[in-house]
């Protein structure tokens, strides 16, 4: 197991979670400009909370084989 990618992957998770906690895109009307850059940085932040969800599967899955 790789402990550094393991590591990266947990805080992939983490900054995941904080951008999707900051930029709450719903509170906005959908013809509003926020909306849509929050909606943007959201996305980026479901992106970071996968790749992270996928690094640590994988790394885990590993050390079960």
């Amino acid at each position: 197991m790789d402990y550094k990618l393991f590591l990266a992957s947990v805080f992939f998770i983490i900054i995941g979670v904080v951008i999707m906690r900051r930029n709450r895109f719903y509170k906005y009307e959908a013809d509003d400009m926020l909306f849509a850059t929050k909606f943007k940085v959201f996305l980026s932040g479901v992106l970071f909370l996968l790749l992270g969800f996928y690094c640590v599967f994988s790394e885990l899955g590993k050390t079960m084989l």
